[in-house]
């Protein structure tokens, strides 16, 4: 897990999705919509929500496997993109 998250100010179900997504990646576990929501505690929306949060700061990136199930994988720390200062 990169420590950079926390400096990020995202939100807090998006910083919380990272979280889930690093320890799932790190048991070498598919990272799926279905395997985080089985310990994702919150609604199925807010899941949805920050993975796409996630996916729009360039933090995650989706993309089909050979069964057309979509996958989530990290992207490194330098590809993030911070969110624009309202």
């Amino acid at each position: 897990m990169d420590r950079k998250i926390f400096s990020l100010n995202l939100s807090v179900e998006a910083t919380s999705a990272y979280i889930l997504i690093c320890n799932l990646a790190e048991s070498g576990t598919p990272i799926t919509i279905e395997s985080a929501g089985t310990f994702w505690n919150d609604k199925p929306e807010a899941l949805l929500s920050a993975l796409e949060e996630l996916n729009r700061h360039r933090i995650i990136f989706e993309a089909l496997d050979a069964n057309q199930m979509r996958q989530y994988y990290l992207n490194p720390s330098d590809r993030w993109r911070k969110p624009a200062k309202a």
